[in-house]
């Protein structure tokens, strides 16, 4: 054989050990973005699986927060209404024009006390006072002052 016949030979060759490099080369890539794809799957997983326990736990402190903080504000509430009526019964012995304080008394704890059972906002048993637009309460008085 020639020079010739044998440089393209080798170059026949060195083309098909390139060629072959390359397709294996192709196929780790391909095998890598797969098994990459697959950790990013499973730690997004993960991930979503602490955020939710984390929220869960969040949650059921806040709850336990409230809970507890409406218990104070009632024991509170209640502690304020003995004392009240335990001014009204002390104004009522001493002659002060405070007349009906020992039936309102009563009235206030039996409210109080079915408030707290109950759970509500108001221990007075009163409608909160609306809320006013303020718009519009300033557009009726500047009107009233033209």
């Amino acid at each position: 054989m020639g020079i010739l016949t044998k440089d393209m030979t080798r170059l026949r060759e060195e083309i098909l050990e390139l060629r072959s490099s390359r397709q294996g080369l192709i196929h780790d890539l391909v095998r890598e973005t797969k098994d990459r794809r697959a950790d990013v799957s499973r730690m997004l997983a993960n991930t979503s699986e602490a955020l939710s326990a984390v929220a869960k736990a969040t949650k059921a402190n806040r709850l336990g927060s409230i809970a507890d903080l409406k218990s104070a504000v009632a024991d509170i509430l209640s502690g304020v209404s003995k004392d009240l009526c335990g001014i009204r019964q002390v104004w009522l012995t001493s002659g002060t024009p405070a007349r009906r304080a020992g039936g309102e008394c009563e009235k206030q704890t039996r409210r109080v006390a079915a408030a707290n059972s109950k759970g509500r906002r108001s221990a007075t048993g009163r409608k909160a006072a609306p809320v006013r637009n303020k718009r519009k309460h300033q557009a009726a008085n500047s009107r009233n002052a033209a």
